[in-house]
């Protein structure tokens, strides 16, 4: 796919916006692009592991070879069959009960001895010992304090976590409880189609004719949108073929189940104040608990790995499950609709003025003072006052959305009671460039906040973007009232918590 791409030149690309594409096979391109989005839709919604239900409340029992699931595959059991970052956390909290590294407190801060204390004939799975090898090399004399670990997560790059992720996947494959998640038979036909458009993309191109970009920037517009569309499927389909996603297998939704079950037991009695400076056996059940959304308390005591922004552990709806987050970032989301209607109303006409004089001058009817003292430069002056012209429909597409949203959040309102899986500063969540890009309209120096708010009847939430009025704690139950379209929380009121009261069983 990237050879043909490679194959195609930017120049003979480039010709598609320099002259009007051939419509026969840009409509090749076209369907191609629609067909490859679709089949790759269509993979991510066949293959999707099913939401796992709860077995009995007891510990499962041992698998076939008389061994148990390392904390890091009952991650991967129990969170939709893929790896959160708490799977690290855990991982150094097992061998913490296993001996590899020792848990101890210096000047009331937790600290990791890294030298080894563990049990003769014990051995490590490979994310066993890279985690283990990440806390050596965080190490001076053999200690590491929870705030060096914590200061260390920029060490977690992407790299690393997908040999981890990978580590664990072989492992959980080896013992039968998940397959890969996408074969070749899920993203052979998008790469295929992607091949395919392009081709078609650039013989469209290669084969158009010389019109004025004013007679013809629809069809270059399109042409250029699906350029764009299949590099972006091109991508996806990429990131999956490298991805180690996983599917379960009959024997996996079985285990998931018996750990979906204990998670209940483990809930009930592991006590609020529990902590990862406790005896072996308890530091076994407190690295099964983490990775299951209990005693999470743990992963801020211990951060090996920082807390996931994307997805979070809910009991909303009374049962137990992953939701993935949502922060849009689109200009004027979190705003007052009133606000965003009066700009969206100036962003509409001041584009729409600019695109008429621009369109003017590329006709010759307007600057004629200007085109008369540059006579050699009239057709380049012409071209860029189209191709500016052209640009000039961004700001009235976002200026038309920004009017009706604004219409529609004046009048609606959406209300939800759940939990608060993710209360999220945008700094935390967003990219600095698109920060960087919003900061006129997203009014940075104001306290701001994002609220993910679960009430359990899906598995995925937009958040809604708080002020300091409106914002609330993470954990928390609350009703939040909030505009449909702009994500801007009229009001959120507290009542109660979304986590446990503490046992009384030490």
């Amino acid at each position: 796919m990237m050879a043909v791409m490679g194959q195609l030149g930017v120049g003979q690309l480039a010709a598609g916006w320099f002259h009007r594409p051939d419509r026969t096979t840009l409509l090749v391109a076209i369907a191609a692009t629609l067909i490859g989005w679709a089949m790759h839709v269509w993979a991510e919604r066949s293959t999707r592991p099913p939401r796992v239900e709860p077995g009995p409340a007891k510990r499962p029992p041992p698998l076939p070879d008389g061994s148990t699931e390392p904390p890091a595959v009952v991650a991967l059991l129990t969170n939709g069959f893929r790896t959160p970052h708490s799977a690290a956390t855990a991982t150094a909290i097992n061998l913490a009960a296993r001996g590899w590294v020792r848990l101890a407190t210096v000047d009331s801060e937790p600290v990791v001895v890294t030298r080894s204390q563990a049990a003769a004939g014990d051995t490590l799975q490979p994310f066993e010992q890279q985690v283990l090898n990440h806390l050596h090399s965080r190490a001076f004399n053999d200690v590491v304090s929870a705030g060096t670990i914590a200061a260390s997560h920029h060490r977690l790059d992407a790299d690393w976590w997908r040999r981890f992720e990978r580590a664990v996947a072989d492992t959980s494959r080896a013992a039968g409880l998940s397959r890969p998640r996408y074969t070749p038979v899920e993203f052979a036909p998008p790469a295929a189609a992607v091949a395919i458009g392009l081709i078609a993309a650039w013989m469209s191109g290669r084969s158009g004719e010389q019109i004025a970009i004013a007679d013809s920037w629809t069809s270059r517009t399109v042409w250029l949108l699906t350029i764009l569309s299949l590099v972006a499927l091109g991508w996806a389909t990429a990131q999956r073929v490298r991805g180690t996603a996983q599917r379960p297998t009959d024997a996996g939704l079985e285990r998931a189940a018996l750990w979906m079950g204990f998670r209940k037991r483990l809930r009930d009695r592991i006590p609020a104040h529990a902590s990862a400076l406790a005896p072996p056996p308890q530091q076994q059940a407190l690295a099964q608990a983490c990775v299951m959304g209990v005693a999470e308390h743990v992963l801020a005591e211990l951060p090996v790995a920082p807390e996931e922004h994307r997805y979070a552990w809910s009991e909303a709806g009374n049962a137990p499950h992953v939701v993935r987050v949502y922060y849009p970032s689109r200009p004027g989301y979190g705003q007052h609709p009133a606000r965003i209607g009066v700009a969206g109303v100036i962003v509409l006409l001041l584009g729409r003025w600019l695109q008429g004089f621009l369109r003017r001058v590329a006709d010759g009817e307007s600057l004629t003072s200007l085109l008369d003292r540059a006579p050699g430069q009239v057709d380049v002056i012409e071209t860029i006052a189209e191709v500016l012209a052209l640009l000039c429909w961004l700001p009235i597409a976002w200026g038309a959305w920004a009017v009706v949203s604004g219409i529609v959040d004046s009048l609606a309102t959406r209300e939800r009671v759940g939990a608060i899986v993710r209360a999220r500063r945008p700094g935390d969540v967003l990219h600095p460039l698109i920060l960087s890009t919003l900061k006129p309209l997203a009014e940075r120096d104001r306290f701001s906040t994002y609220l993910a708010v679960d009430d359990g009847r899906r598995d995925w939430v937009i958040a809604w973007l708080a002020n300091e009025r409106t914002a609330a704690p993470q954990g928390a139950q609350a009703r939040v009232r909030a505009t449909p379209l702009l994500g801007f929380i009229r009001s959120s009121e507290p009542i109660g918590t979304a986590t446990r009261a503490p046992s009384p069983t030490p």
